[in-house]
């Protein structure tokens, strides 16, 4: 009946999933987009707003948010008891005074921080582009907040994109673009995309205007998904033109490799993708303020036990004059006016409630607003400490969470990635092996003082130090022989015999040139100016007068930092090489050093842009860039153009390949591309060569992924086992290495085979419904049979200082996982090479293919742990017989020295055994008993599941550290996510909760900053709930002297006044500068961030131990003065204010004695804490005004400080 109605009834229903987009230069031109009869109305224009407030909605929806916080409700509760006048103890006006004061300050730093999103949202939207006018017929220039859906742009290269635009045009002759995400989801390298097929013959056109495109566009409805886009052209005739995600630019990316390109905007401002995937701070609860939450809910029942006290205790006094009847101010302290209210339980009640408006202050009414002060202050001096910031990547620390500075000081598991976290992820390309032939490129040293040699050496340094590869390569001369006569006849062998070897040789690194996604460009210029006008420019292209890039600058947006940058660099002068081989290769020697950067062919040269994966190479006069989706293929292309073997060019459907023998560029078709996935580990091409039209599948990935799917001759033919047996012993022998292996391979196709398989694979890929799985199933089907051809390996080296870090983090008690998708030799030498092993260590290896099998391992090993902790528990109680006049502390010492040290590696599979529910329990016990583990062939959700099985089930604090998309799973998982601004993108910094440039700064992140701020956090609450509780009992004490009635003896004004300015600023300056040790003690001894791991600096007993010290010294506070003035006249108010002097300074001189390092902002604080509340007293007193009628405070300040007794009393405390 509901979906009956939804169907009848107008305006009801199901939302439309689609929307449609009317280009704006086809409607009247004097409809207003604002106007309801235009096509576009109510779509979002590109007007971006990330502010919460505007000046009207500010103070109304600032309080609301405010008193959605518990304590905040609690004093308005208190406030508004106050006025009710059976149960008022404070003045209406002074009782409003802190909370009024607590919401005030909020409200400021909620202002200050919108302030900042207003700022950068107005730098945002004042930025220009080019917008077609249809009143002018061509381009303009435009603010982007004037930007609408239907509107036609016209971008640069290296210019951010306004908007979501569907890609129409470009100049590129295969209408292609690349675009750079870097900013929406974290990546670096470079996306094609390609403009819709059935318009690119209008698109091509050269006299071609947005006029020409007069079509009705539908597309989805709004989204947050990123790489899914659907719609459809309504072109003429009726026909529709299907619309994907390779045909959507999105805001935020920036243009590369194009000179420009043309759209029209489909989404814009808040409902582009970038907008609805955009996510504010991450907000986490710390462990500390866990604790100070449960200690607040002490303080609940502290106040509440007072109240009951002093209710009962009211009822007691009032209950002695029972015998009374007639005149009821008899009764001391309580004056009634009406003899109906006489009573004991009445009285009670009301005192109960008015008890709660004396003792509020036991709850600490400025902690939450103190504490979220302190932390952007320890976030403020963390981001500004010199010694995290990286001068080689321009990279300061960043810290992205607010709320969890002091967990950082509790760590006590860490789980790494290896790749770009503690190597380099700058590859250097080390060994191959072809054809079961080692080629190792070693260096020699006998060589290196050589002329040429020196020369060679000398261009690496000058044109490499931005290098993201380590360049640095030896030729083989071998290979260079081998190589040196290639051509296409020798790949096609068409015409030329050549021996098999030779020709596995030139097929391996031409397999290294084209088997990759590596993308390469020339500058580009656009003809069309900022306002829209065409020059005459032309884009220098192969061959034209050198000059700088006349790329367009980027441009730049503040608070969210460069949006988009120019790629290009200055050319650098060479000078020309004294001899000169055909071919571009040198004149042989038995070993010759050449950089990958230099390549000597043509005076060419190669220099390294700062981007990921990215080369600038100088062609005599044209500049060529490569943009790779990885440091590893940037090593491969250009280990073969060093070798001759040069990548040109590439292009939808072609790819350009300079040969060393043919001195010329050769092209070939690229049939399909078969990217790389996380579960085939592997990516291939598919070529057909120019002149024997052969089609040759050629394959790289994983040495499991691609060994599993040899030809079955590698089982039977001895010169084929041959080869893969040696090509599996090079592969060891790298892993052992340290390096990381890759595996080549290739498969010849007939045409029909292919034929057949591209249609079923273009099936996979147009299919709506399991395309992913479809495409899965073609590659695994046109993969197999593979003639094996050779291996790499590549060197990425350890960051400095990663061994010596991970050696004081273990000394401080961290345990360090490693979690990698290497293999596992490879990750078995990285653990030792950075100290994560240690040669004293038995290494515990669990391999399995089942699920059973895993299971006998792990008891296996548990049984052999429990059988060796008892020997030594053994031999260590006979230990004790012996050297029984020994001390416990260095018998202890002695029996911790001697037990066995373990260490775990395990692989992916097995992983997946292991932490199944039932087996995880046995994996746990075993990671227990270890000091290090590394987990290899871990994908990024088994790194996930590790995190989290141990931080579910061991309740301890986790920290995850990584640096690439593949990292984001574990470090949102983690208690503390670190990502590491590296060689992969941003997104796992995006992700992060903490971001840094190198992984030894985690050392100082740690171990200094983690102590100070938990241990000043630490105090910091203490000292909070002790000012509140110590002022609370002293007024407590006298209740016991007033009858129970409420009375008080200090003004109201100065105890409102008390927490939130009199004591106000020292506690701040504790929290934010105060240092227990200094940095230089604290990296000396690591063993000093242990106390914080056991949360000895803030238990339990805290709050008790807090609460004896506040009894304690309340009981001074009030009796030493009440004994003193015993035999004395004196007034309520002097009375008073000798106890609120005495009670200040024994405050003030608790700061100075929980303070261990001093600097002049707590002198400061301290001093002028005690002056402006001295200042006040005596100013206040000596003006007539009070808010405590009928009580009259006029010169009571004056008159007790010129008392001795009042002295005596001060300097006594």
């Amino acid at each position: 009946m509901g979906n009956f109605l939804n169907s009848c009834l107008p305006g009801r229903g199901v939302k439309p999933q689609v929307r449609p987009i009317v280009p704006n230069h086809t409607v009247d031109e004097n409809i207003s987009i604002k106007k309801k009869s235009h096509p576009n109305h109510g779509y979002s224009n590109n007007f971006i707003k990330t502010t919460r407030y505007t000046l009207l909605t500010f103070l109304p929806k600032n309080l609301f948010e405010q008193f959605h916080r518990f304590a905040n409700i609690y004093f308005i509760f208190v406030v508004a008891l106050n006025w009710i006048p059976q149960v008022q103890a404070f003045a209406k006006e002074v009782a409003a005074l802190p909370v009024l004061f607590v919401l005030l300050v909020t409200a400021l730093k909620d202002a200050f921080e919108d302030f900042r999103r207003y700022r950068s949202d107005k730098k945002v939207n004042s930025i220009a582009c080019r917008v077609f006018d249809v009143k002018e017929k061509r381009y303009v220039k435009r603010e982007w907040a004037h930007i609408f859906a239907g509107d036609f742009v016209h971008l640069s290269c290296n210019e951010i994109i306004p908007a979501d635009i569907l890609f129409l045009r470009s100049s590129d002759p295969q209408g292609i673009c690349h675009i750079e995400t870097s900013n929406l989801d974290g990546e670096s390298n470079l996306k094609q995309r390609q403009i819709v097929e059935q318009f690119a013959n209008v698109a091509k056109r050269e006299d071609f205007s947005p006029t020409m495109f007069p079509y009705t566009v539908d597309v989805d409805e709004p989204n947050s998904e990123i790489y899914s886009f659907k719609g459809s052209i309504n072109m003429d005739g009726g026909t529709k033109a299907s619309l994907n995600s390779s045909n959507l630019l999105l805001r935020g990316c920036s243009i590369r490799n194009t000179d420009f390109i043309e759209g029209l905007v489909v989404y814009a401002g808040g409902e582009t993708k970038a907008m609805l995937n955009n996510r504010g701070p991450r907000y986490k609860i710390s462990k500390l303020e866990g604790k100070i939450n449960r200690d607040v809910i002490w303080c609940v029942i502290l106040l509440l036990f007072l109240c009951f006290f002093c209710a009962i205790g009211s009822g007691i006094w009032l209950a002695d004059y029972n015998n009374l009847t007639e005149n009821t101010n008899l009764v001391p302290f309580i004056a009634f006016g009406d003899l109906d209210q006489y009573s004991p339980l009445y009285q009670g009640f009301i005192v109960f409630w008015t008890y709660i408006i004396i003792f509020q202050s036991v709850i600490p009414l400025p902690l939450y607003v103190s504490l979220e002060l302190v932390k952007l202050g320890q976030i403020y001096f963390i981001m500004q400490d010199i010694e995290m910031y990286e001068e080689d990547s321009d990279k300061p620390m960043e810290c992205r969470a607010l709320n969890i500075t002091e967990d950082l000081g509790q760590i006590e598991y860490i789980f790494s990635d290896k790749t770009g976290t503690l190597t380099e992820n700058r590859m250097e390309f080390k060994s191959c092996t072809v054809g079961g032939v080692n080629y190792p490129h070693l260096p020699c040293g006998d060589e290196s003082s050589s002329h040429s040699d020196y020369n060679s050496r000398q261009s690496f340094t000058a044109y490499s130090r931005a290098s993201s590869t380590i360049e640095n390569l030896y030729l083989e001369p071998a290979l260079q022989r081998e190589l040196s006569n290639m051509c296409l006849r020798s790949l096609d062998s068409a015409e030329l015999t050549i021996p098999l070897h030779v020709k596995r040789v030139q097929e391996f690194f031409f397999l290294m040139a084209v088997c990759n996604t590596v993308v390469v460009s020339y500058i580009h210029e656009d003809a069309m100016d900022e306002s829209g006008y065409v020059t005459e420019a032309v884009s220098p292209k192969k061959g034209s007068t050198p000059g700088t890039s006349t790329s367009r600058e980027s441009l730049n947006v503040s608070g969210g930092g460069t949006l988009g940058s120019t790629r290009s660099s200055d050319s650098l002068d060479r000078p020309a090489p004294h001899t000169r081989m055909q071919g571009g290769l040198t004149p042989l020697k038995s070993r010759s050093l050449l950089s990958l950067s230099a390549s000597e062919s043509g005076g060419d040269f190669m220099s390294e842009g700062s981007v990921t994966g990215s080369s600038f190479i100088s062609e005599g006069s044209a500049r060529m860039h490569y943009e790779a989706e990885s440091p590893d293929e940037l090593a491969l292309v250009k280990a073969a153009s060093t070798y001759g073997c040069k990548l040109k060019g590439r292009s939808p459907g072609k790819a350009k390949v300079f040969l060393p023998a043919d001195n010329e560029e050769v092209e070939l078709d690229v049939l399909n591309v078969l990217h790389f996935d996380a579960v085939r580990k592997r990516m291939s091409v598919i070529v057909r060569h120019i002149k024997s039209r052969t089609i040759i599948l050629y394959i790289k990935g994983a040495d499991s992924a691609i060994l599993e799917i040899l030809h079955s001759r590698y089982e039977s033919d001895e010169d084929d086992k041959r080869v893969k047996t040696m090509t599996l012993e090079h592969l060891n022998s790298y892993a052992m290495k340290g390096l990381r292996t890759l595996c080549m391979g290739k498969r010849e196709l007939d045409a029909a085979t292919y034929e057949r398989w591209a249609v079923e694979h273009r099936k996979a890929e147009s299919s709506m419904n399991n395309r992913d799985e479809l495409i899965l199933e073609s590659c695994l089907a046109i993969e197999k049979d593979i003639e094996l051809l050779g291996a790499t390996g590549i060197e990425d080296k350890l960051q400095d200082g990663v061994p010596s870090t991970i050696h004081k983090l273990r000394e401080a008690g961290i345990k360090v996982w490693v979690l990698t998708g290497d293999k596992q030799e490879t990750a078995a030498q990285i653990a030792y090479a950075c100290h994560l092993f240690s040669s004293d260590q038995e290494l515990l290896k669990i391999n399995a293919d089942t699920k059973e099998a895993t299971k006998e391992r792990l008891d296996e090993i548990l049984a052999d742990i429990r059988a060796t902790r008892t020997a030594e528990d053994t031999e260590n109680f006979g230990s004790r017989i012996s050297f029984i006049s020994q001390s416990m502390t260095s018998l202890r010492s002695t029996v911790n020295d001697q037990q066995k040290n373990y260490a775990l590696i395990i692989n992916g599979p097995t992983l997946n055994f292991a932490t199944h529910e039932d087996l995880q329990r046995r994996f746990l016990k075993i990671c227990l008993q270890c000091q290090s583990v590394v987990c290899c062939r871990a994908t990024p959700i088994q790194k996930s599941t590790v995190v989290k099985l141990v931080r579910d089930n061991l309740k301890k604090l986790t920290l995850a550290i990584g640096d690439g998309a593949n990292d984001v799973s574990m470090i949102q998982t983690a208690d503390i996510g670190v990502g590491i601004s590296g060689q992969e993108g941003m997104q796992a910094v995006m992700s992060s909760d903490f971001a840094i440039a190198r992984f030894r700064f985690l050392e100082r992140l740690l171990l200094v900053h983690g102590h100070w701020n938990h241990d000043r956090l630490s105090k910091f609450a203490a000292i909070m709930f002790y000012k509140s509780l110590l002022s609370v009992l002293v007024l407590f004490w006298f209740q016991i002297f007033s009858g129970f009635s409420g009375s008080l003896m200090i003004d109201s004004l100065y105890l409102t006044m008390q927490h939130v300015i009199f004591t106000a600023a020292p506690p701040l300056t504790i929290g934010i500068f105060d240092k227990d040790l200094s940095a230089r003690t604290l990296l000396a001894d690591p063993t000093l961030y242990k106390p914080g791991q056991r949360g000895d600096m803030y238990t339990h007993w805290t709050f008790l131990i807090v609460m004896i010290d506040s009894i304690y010294q309340s009981l001074c506070i009030y009796f030493v003065p009440h004994l003193s003035y015993e035999n004395h006249a004196v007034g309520l108010w002097e009375f008073g204010t000798t106890v609120d002097v005495c009670m200040i300074l024994t405050i003030l001189l608790h700061f100075c004695i929980e303070i261990n390092s001093w600097v002049w902002l707590q002198w400061a604080s301290l001093v002028l804490s005690f002056a402006l509340f001295w200042s006040f007293l005596l100013i206040s007193n000596a003006i007539f005004f009070t808010f405590d009628h009928p009580s009259n405070p006029y010169w009571v300040m004056e008159n007790t400080i010129a008392t001795a007794i009042h002295s005596a009393i001060v300097i006594c405390f």
